[in-house]
């Protein structure tokens, strides 16, 4: 079971980075090409159809790198490796809870002017690819750790 669980998380890693990615380079870039009122607009149509990828593969990915690190031997290098995957998609959970979700729902709301949505996007996609950075190491230590589990 552990196997199967290791296995999932590593998955749903992977594809919550491609999600992540794909926010990046497509979505980022379209939202900076638009007039700042316009992408405010824009945005409040896209992030809806956002929320279930990244939902559907983070929450997998963080559950599954939290049992494989509860289960795995205590003081074993495996479980060292998860417990670093853990932590960094729990990062990226605050990160995007604390930071990125309140931008949003400014961003929705239609909150700001020209210059400070502006100025908000640029810093939102900045710590946007922190996450995509922070996600990639999670990744490589679930896999590290899945390596040592069956060594």
């Amino acid at each position: 079971m552990r196997k199967a669980i290791s296995i999932i998380t590593i998955l749903a890693i992977g594809a919550f980075v491609g999600n992540m990615i794909n926010i990046g380079l497509n979505y980022a870039i379209h939202w900076q090409s638009l007039d700042p009122i316009d992408f405010m607009k824009s945005f409040k149509l896209d992030f809806p159809r956002l929320l279930a990828p990244t939902a559907l593969t983070l929450m997998p990915a963080w559950l599954g790198s939290l049992w494989v690190f509860l289960k795995s031997p205590k003081k074993s290098e495996s479980r060292k490796y998860r417990l670093y995957a853990f932590v960094g998609l729990t990062l990226v959970i605050a990160q995007t809870s604390i930071y990125h979700l309140p931008i949003n729902l400014d961003f929705m709301a239609l909150k700001y002017d020209a210059a400070t949505a502006t100025s908000q996007l640029n810093g939102w996609i900045v710590s946007h690819w922190i996450r995509v950075i922070v996600t990639i190491v999670s990744g490589v230590y679930a896999v590290m750790g899945f390596e040592k589990s069956t060594s």
